[in-house]
């Protein structure tokens, strides 16, 4: 396993961490063979077991099955791909169901390049609402299941930085900062569809680097959706791993 594997999937993993905390007093729990993050509401996304990568997913579905079936959720076990078992027919057979994969990239912070002419501003407690409405366009979602997921205070947090794209007055565009180890991780890039296309979800995605970079991080990492992928990949971010997501029913 690669240093860039460690690094990117710690961060990966300090992002949930972090949101699983501030969604809910109890909302991350960690044992020998899992990493829990919960947060209050009933979708599998946000409802996460994260398997230890010396850890057998099929062992752990008893597990993840008690821990959110006692806070009344849905969830998704998540494993990195290149984990030495084969879990698949034990988990369909288990009851879970497979929900895809997702690459985890890498790339030099330095090498990504400027924001450009974009207008970009770090959000606070005043454009902190514009910043959850517009995320919430951009990721289709409802507006007030992410003011639970996302509650005002990260953005006083020192361990998080969101960030808005503005276009004449409004915010088009959004992106999050998570430091860990000196790694930059880039979350919740998103763009409604209106605005797609004119280069607001790469201008957020660099704010967050810039940031990250100021704080001395030399590399970054995220997570690309489909959509995202090829705007990554042409900003630099490769591949390390991906992983593996399984869902409740």
């Amino acid at each position: 396993m690669s240093d860039e594997v460690v690094l990117a999937e710690d961060n990966y993993l300090a992002a949930w961490r972090l949101l699983a905390s501030a969604a809910s007093s109890d909302g991350m729990v960690e044992t020998d063979d899992l990493l829990f993050t919960c947060a209050p509401v009933p979708v599998p996304q946000f409802n996460r077991a994260f398997v230890r990568p010396h850890v057998d997913p099929a062992d752990c579905v008893d597990a993840a099955k008690a821990f959110f079936g006692g806070r009344g959720t849905p969830f998704t076990l998540h494993f990195r791909a290149e984990n030495r078992f084969e879990p698949d027919h034990a988990l369909k057979s288990a009851g879970l169901v497979a929900a895809g994969s997702t690459p985890l990239m890498v790339a030099s912070s330095a090498q990504v390049g400027g924001v450009g002419d974009v207008e970009i501003r770090q959000v606070d407690e005043t454009s902190w609402a514009a910043h959850i409405s517009t995320m919430a366009d951009g990721f289709g979602m409802p507006l007030d299941l992410l003011k639970i997921v996302l509650p005002s205070a990260l953005a006083t947090s020192s361990a998080y930085a969101a960030f808005n794209a503005y276009l004449d007055g409004s915010v088009v565009s959004t992106s999050a900062l998570v430091v860990s180890n000196g790694v930059a991780g880039v979350y919740n890039v998103a763009t409604p569809e209106a605005y797609r296309g004119r280069g607001f979800g790469g201008a957020t995605t660099r704010a967050a680097i810039a940031e990250g970079l100021r704080r001395g991080c030399a590399y970054t990492t995220l997570q690309a959706s489909d959509m995202g992928y090829r705007l990554y990949a042409d900003m630099g971010y490769r591949t390390v791993t991906r992983w593996c997501h399984y869902a409740s029913t």
